[in-house]
């Protein structure tokens, strides 16, 4: 039974690294997105000045 305590508690730690990295991938992509966004912007504005 022991044996099976510890491996359920091993698992649960795979999953919540598991999720940890996967929240942390969002955030990166959601960064990655929002500054791809801001210099789509950027750009929109600086050819509208130039005109």
């Amino acid at each position: 039974m022991k044996t099976a305590s510890k491996e359920l508690q091993k698992l649960r730690s795979m999953a919540e690294n598991s999720l940890n990295k996967t929240a942390e991938l969002q955030q990166v992509l959601a960064r990655i997105e929002a500054t791809l966004s801001r210099a789509e912007s950027q750009k929109v504005i600086e050819k509208a000045h130039n005109k």
